[in-house]
């Protein structure tokens, strides 16, 4: 007699596990029990909202990273939070998809946040981890996180000349560096002592805008919709045309008048202070103006 082939009996072998399931399922020690009634299901509703994955959870400190928010029920989808701070743009793209522009962290500092997607007050329940992690991937990453780090707490590496008259060049100077900018000669720190651009705002804002320089863009006040974070924003307080004060564009808000410009610089110590306030409180009749960084 021949042999059944391997398959074969593999096949027979997986058919009585199945019986010996199925009868095991029936059976009550030696006694038969009787077949059950069959069960009657309701009919189970599928209107549920629930987020199943979040896409790119990874973007810049600064913002502007976008994730894609995919489940069921997200047609409801009224507003979603990244570490409780509403998202700067969003779309619904259909009842599974939704989309969404990533506000940047309140200190540009990495950091890990929660997400919550909401329809109304109610919050979407998620499958697995909402989290959006936060990286200084970008140049004004970069900068605005030094920045940030050390409009109060001075870096001794680079001096500090409020003594000799305010330090707020200093500092500007300090986040174009971290932000990737390499020395010049006219424009240069060592051992704490840096060159008149470097500390001067007069001497600053001419380098900026010289060939020798980078060569920046100069907008007024009146080209706000222009301006990105990391702009530089020069102030004349004596209204004589020339800078007295130099500050690193830290925020753009879109306030009830339009929109809102706060800088971060030396002197003062301040982190997100507000244009507006700064030429009309502070300073009265007080100009402003501003170079693009590229």
């Amino acid at each position: 007699m021949t042999a059944p082939s391997p398959r074969r009996r593999r096949r027979s072998t997986l058919l009585v596990g199945v019986v010996a399931v199925v009868s095991g399922l029936v059976m009550s020690g030696c006694t038969t029990a009787p077949a059950a009634e069959p069960i009657a299901f309701e009919p189970v509703s599928m209107d549920v909202s629930v987020v199943a994955n979040i896409d790119a959870p990874v973007g810049p400190v600064s913002g502007g990273g976008e994730i894609a928010i995919t489940g069921l029920g997200l047609s409801e989808v009224t507003q979603v939070l990244v570490g409780g701070v509403p998202v700067t743009s969003l779309t619904v793209v259909d009842d599974t998809r939704v989309t969404a522009a990533v506000p940047r962290t309140a200190d540009y500092q990495p950091t890990t946040a929660e997400i919550t997607v909401l329809a109304g007050e109610t919050k979407i329940p998620e499958i697995g981890t909402s989290t959006y992690t936060y990286e200084a991937l970008t140049p004004v990453d970069k900068q605005l996180g030094y920045a940030l780090t050390h409009w109060e707490s001075y870096n001794a590496d680079f001096g500090d000349y409020n003594p000799s008259g305010g330090d707020c060049a200093n500092f500007v100077s300090q986040t174009l560096l971290a932000r990737g900018w390499e020395m010049t000669p006219a424009w240069s720190s060592a051992n704490a002592q840096g060159t008149r651009a470097w500390v001067y705002a007069p001497s600053l804002e001419d380098w900026l805008a010289s060939d020798e320089g980078p060569g920046l863009t100069r907008l007024d006040d009146s080209q706000r919709d222009q301006l990105k974070v990391g702009d530089i924003a020069f102030f004349d307080w004596n209204f004589n045309d020339n800078p007295d004060h130099v500050m690193v564009v830290s925020d753009i808000v879109e306030g009830p008048e339009g929109l809102e410009i706060k800088v971060a610089g030396h002197n003062e110590n301040r982190d997100f202070r507000d244009v507006d306030d700064a030429i009309t409180i502070d300073h009265p009749d007080s100009t402003v103006w501003y170079y693009a960084v590229p």
